[in-house]
């Protein structure tokens, strides 16, 4: 963890859930985007104890797939998705990023909502002076905190320990052993760090005044348009709003 957060820590919380849903934004395009994303749901769910329970889009089923819009139709869903989480945990992975990803991240931000950034790319955008892992203007947004994870260098280190933990690691079936344990290891390494973050970032206030907390989930049914303030309609949103200030994530 980078430990770059963005806000005011709120300590001694006492929040009224024993889970929080997590709206997990990435892409999902390629097998090993989509293996991961399932692979790091599991291991979240499983080592905060149910606690942290990730949304994927990649799995929801569509039940009305003759809209007239189909695009927007999937978009809006997505955005009624990060406005009903607790907490989103963003992949920023890639020399450049994801655009469908950036966009949930900033409808988030526009919220005020907690966030994590998981970025296990160790590679950085090299013509910006400082090296920095992505584009300056997806940094630095309040109430977010940054994980940056050098996966090579973990799995490196992990592999190392399982190919000595395995006699017969020369062999073909050994070392896919060893590949298979280090996998499984990895990702809980990475879930671990996730967890911390996800803990981490329920402490940090909202970035808006409290008067303004409501306003701008009111305001987010009108700014995307296409039928979005038809699909979250108010009575809607007064649910979701009550719903996080139950779990202390407005």
């Amino acid at each position: 963890m980078t430990g770059n957060e963005s806000g005011n820590s709120n300590q001694g919380t006492a929040n009224a859930t024993s889970s929080y849903t997590i709206y997990s934004a990435g892409a999902l395009f390629t097998q090993d985007e989509l293996a991961t994303n399932v692979m790091i749901k599991e291991a979240v769910w499983r080592l905060s104890n149910g606690k942290f329970q990730l949304f994927l889009p990649q799995s929801r089923e569509f039940q009305e797939l003759d809209q007239p819009s189909l695009e927007a139709y999937i978009r809006n869903t997505d955005l009624l998705e990060v406005v009903k989480a607790d907490i989103l945990l963003v992949r920023f992975d890639g020399l450049e990023l994801d655009s469908g990803t950036v966009v949930e991240y900033m409808m988030a931000k526009f919220l005020g909502k907690p966030t994590v950034i998981l970025r296990s790319d160790f590679r950085s955008v090299s013509f910006l002076p400082s090296c920095e892992p992505y584009n300056s203007m997806v940094k630095n947004w309040s109430r977010t905190i940054e994980i940056h994870l050098n996966s090579f260098g973990i799995w490196a280190e992990l592999f190392s320990a399982e190919r000595l933990a395995h006699s017969d690691s020369e062999s073909l079936q050994g070392s896919m052993n060893a590949e298979i344990g280090t996998l499984q290891k990895s990702v809980d390494e990475v879930a671990k760090q996730v967890i911390a973050a996800l803990e981490a970032v329920i402490e940090i206030k909202s970035p808006y005044p409290p008067e303004y907390h409501e306003v701008v989930y009111q305001a987010s049914r009108y700014a995307p348009g296409s039928g979005f303030s038809e699909l979250m309609t108010k009575s809607k949103l007064e649910d979701i709003v009550q719903r996080l200030k139950r779990n202390g994530t407005l």
